[in-house]
């Protein structure tokens, strides 16, 4: 078994849950790592969890030190220690949290509890045992988006609505802004992203879920609501939307600051097929939905009879019902307690663990795939090595005929250039963001400007002189011209100190502001679209060009003397200057492009 170093630090998040707890303890045999982080949303979780650990550590004699550290990390650490409840209603707290989910700030992240959970502690493996997709999913955007229609269609239909039911609809509509899935999840992997990048963290190890413990769309068991949940079969597509998005991440290089000793990060996932139990056996006071909806500790209530009409209410009013025989009898039943799933009484753990049906698995043997993934064992159950070795890889058929097509596309357009309207085939924006139109369209211009596709003639000029030809081969072919800001982008000069810019009636770049207003200028910002996606047509661009046509050079592969070796990354194979190739090459080479080095999020 390959086996990688030991960790001297680790930190589990949701190392309050049966999960967490057991991986804290095989951690310790395996790794023997210094210290021990255990991260839950509440500090009563946290406390509980270490206090347990720091027990057994006394009477095993483990050195470990373990650490507590509550919070939520899907929120910002600014907005720890709220309720989701005031968060909504609370106008100042609720644009702090829509920002922190729908904000395009590159930095955000590093407001984020998870990033500064991180960074403080500089963990060498981090395992997440939270169930990110019940988090996500169980904030139901299903029956928020049904009340808030109702007060939609009356708005709709009276025109009005009176203060209080405006201000109902007011927090409906937050509520639901912030309880849409897609882009906490998403939010949620870019933040990851960046805070593994900035802190070299070695191995990261989640585990999943799938939703439904590896039964199918017809599972009878859900969290407390009906059959069939919209809600629990969002919680699946949340799970596995994670793991798709781990898998990109696992595919992403430069997970590592420049000049970090630390190669970059083994992203891995374990997703249990069945119920995680049990934690322990033992008689509880259950909780059971109360007035507000809310769980809290249940007490038997007298039964009512009721004839049947044509309405049903299927929520009374609590204060209508009195306590069984005038006391409080709690509803305190012997059962397993499931930790995240539940408190399951003998009936129902009879039910779901039944073979066939969900059935079980412990939370040791889960926290054992965990660690044996860490010290590099070959378990199989990594998710995303088997994703990625089962997915349809490119193919030589494919590389054969991807030289064909482009050779006739070339001598299709050859064909039509002598035509009065004839455009040359560069980029009309349909793939990419804008960047990758604007590079194109600058390799473009040098290659048709230059009026050579030699790379190293190319090479050979100044950049003051590819400059001064591109503009004389713009002023000659206003075609050219037209075609690029009638795309969305446009051409960015020098002028009197500043700059000015050719433009269409739309920009790709910026983006809209969402009020319709203009967006906001300064030197950084003209910089920023300039990267993003300006055609660049100042002095300096052109210097980066002729530094890149260097580069591209230099590289090119001697496959005669370096055989099948010489060809890399790294290496330029066409002896033309050809945009689209060139391109390519950039996007695999360039720091900037292939995030080799940086922290843009988008």
């Amino acid at each position: 078994m390959a086996r990688h170093r030991a960790a001297e630090r680790v930190l589990i998040l949701g190392g309050g849950g049966m999960v967490g707890v057991e991986v804290a303890r095989e951690a310790v045999r395996e790794l023997q790592p210094e210290e021990i982080i255990i991260s839950a949303l509440t500090a009563t979780e946290v406390d509980e969890a270490v206090a347990e650990l720091r027990e057994e550590a006394g009477r095993r004699g483990w050195k470990t030190k373990f650490t507590p550290e509550p919070g939520d990390i899907f929120v910002p650490a600014s907005l720890q220690g709220h309720a989701r409840s005031r968060l909504v209603a609370e106008r100042k707290l609720f644009d702090e949290l829509f920002d922190d989910i729908f904000s395009p700030n590159p930095d955000a992240y590093k407001g984020s509890m998870l990033f500064k959970l991180v960074d403080s502690y500089k963990p060498d493996v981090v395992v997440d045992c939270i169930n990110t997709a019940t988090a996500i999913s169980y904030q139901d955007v299903y029956t928020t988006s049904r009340r808030v229609k109702v007060m939609l269609d009356k708005l709709e239909s009276e025109r009005s609505l009176g203060d209080a039911e405006l201000e109902k609809f007011i927090l409906g509509v937050r509520e639901l802004m912030i309880a849409q899935g897609v882009p906490q999840i998403t939010r949620h992997i870019l933040y990851l992203h960046n805070t593994l990048k900035d802190t070299g963290v070695r191995i990261y190890v989640k585990v999943g879920t799938t939703g439904t413990g590896g039964m199918g769309l017809n599972i009878p068991y859900t969290h407390s609501e009906d059959k069939p949940s919209a809600t629990l079969i969002s919680k699946s597509a949340i799970g596995f939307a994670h793991t798709g998005l781990l898998f990109l991440l696992a595919r992403t290089p430069g997970l590592a600051q420049e000049g970090s000793e630390n190669m970059g990060t083994l992203i891995k996932e374990v997703k249990p097929g069945a119920m995680i139990g049990f934690r322990r056996l033992r008689s509880s006071h259950v909780k059971l939905a109360g007035a507000t909806g809310a769980r809290e500790p249940g007490f038997l209530v007298e039964s009512k009879e009721e004839a049947l009409g044509s309405t049903l209410q299927p929520r009374a009013d609590f204060a209508g019902y009195s306590r069984f025989e005038k006391r409080d009898v709690p509803v305190t039943i012997v059962g397993a307690d499931t930790g995240e799933n539940g408190f399951f009484c003998i009936g129902e753990f009879h039910a779901i663990t039944y073979p066939r049906q969900m059935e079980y698995v412990t939370p040791e043997e889960v926290a054992r795939t965990v660690i044996l993934e860490i010290l590099g064992a070959s378990t199989g159950r990594d998710v995303i090595a088997a994703i990625d070795g089962a997915i349809t890889e490119p193919s030589y058929r494919a590389g054969v005929l991807r030289d064909h097509a482009c050779r006739q596309l070339a001598a299709l357009e050859s064909a039509l250039e002598g035509e009065k309207d004839f455009l040359p085939s560069v980029a009309i924006g349909h793939l990419g963001p804008p960047r990758l139109s604007k590079l194109l369209f600058e390799a473009y211009l040098i290659r048709a400007a230059m009026g050579t596709a030699s790379a190293v003639d190319l090479s050979k000029r100044s950049a003051e002189e590819i400059r001064e030809a591109v503009e004389k081969h713009l002023a000659a072919n206003p075609k050219v011209t037209s075609l690029v800001t009638t795309i969305g982008i446009p051409l960015l000069r020098a002028a009197n100190g500043g700059a000015k810019i050719t433009r269409g009636p739309r920009l790709n770049i910026p983006v809209p502001r969402p009020d319709g207003r203009p967006n906001d200028l300064d030197a950084a910002a003209i910089e920023k679209y300039a990267f993003q996606g300006w055609v660049d047509l100042r002095p300096a661009n052109f210097v980066v060009w002729t530094e890149r046509i260097a580069r591209l050079v230099a590289s090119k592969a001697d496959i005669a003397a370096g055989g099948s070796a010489a060809f890399d990354r790294p290496s330029y194979m066409p002896d033309e200057f050809i945009p689209g190739e060139v391109v390519g090459w950039l996007l695999a080479n360039e720091s900037d492009e292939s995030g080799m080095v940086g922290n843009r999020l988008f």
